[in-house]
């Protein structure tokens, strides 16, 4: 009933199901209409996200450059990340692959130049981050040995053990090698799978969800 009395939501569900439906025909197999309907969907919301992307970066940029410009708090972040920016645009656009002539505009982030950008400047900051993981967990580590906790004590000397059996003395013993490939293959690996099925079920769940209206994300409400 609340369909009835809300002909705007009733509309967007109708819009959504049917879209939702149409692309899972595709994906299924289906006839080559509905694979042409499926295709122009699909690059419709393409093309609306690619706009709505452009309006968010205008929109941040916007929003840093009025910062840097009253000198706000942290404005100097913000001035970092406008110059981050702006380098990696000039470097997709002024530095194009090789064989190209002119000023070209990137097709995605996956170019050549921009690559190696991120290279240089984006992976050591993120190595560097990476190992600032190493100090957080033995600070985790430390404060749940004081608190003394049987599921913190388990997970800690599994941590250890693993620790001690990837050192080169340790792992050069007769069986350790062997066992931490079978330890990788059975049970991290069933571990991992159990996640992922789990992170799928959830997603399908939310997905029929959304399909059948109880779920609008896509209302602004």
């Amino acid at each position: 009933m609340s369909f009835l009395r809300d002909p705007k939501r009733l509309i967007a569900v109708l819009i959504a199901g049917v879209s939702g439906m149409i692309v899972l025909l595709d994906f299924a197999g289906s006839s080559l209409i509905v694979a042409i309907i499926a295709r122009a969907l699909v690059g419709w919301a393409a093309l609306i996200t690619a706009i709505a992307l452009l309006i968010g970066i205008l929109s941040v940029s916007w929003s840093h450059l009025q910062r840097v410009r009253w000198r706000s708090a942290d404005w100097g972040y913000s001035l970092v990340l406008l110059a981050g920016m702006l380098l990696v645009i000039m470097v997709g656009i002024f530095f194009p692959l090789p064989g190209s002539t002119g000023v070209v505009l990137p097709r995605s982030l996956a170019e050549q130049p921009i690559r190696q950008l991120f290279s240089a400047v984006y992976e050591p900051i993120a190595s560097s981050l990476l190992a600032l993981l190493a100090f957080f967990s033995l600070s985790a580590a430390l404060r749940a040995l004081g608190r003394r906790s049987a599921d913190a004590m388990v997970i800690i000397i599994v941590a250890v053990v693993v620790l001690i059996a990837q050192l080169p003395p340790v792992y050069a013993l007769p069986g350790v090698a062997a066992t931490i490939q079978w330890m990788n293959d059975y049970v991290a690996l069933a571990g991992a799978r159990g996640l992922l099925i789990g992170a799928a079920i959830g997603a399908l769940v939310a997905s029929v969800r959304v399909l059948l209206g109880f779920d609008l994300p896509y209302l602004d409400r």
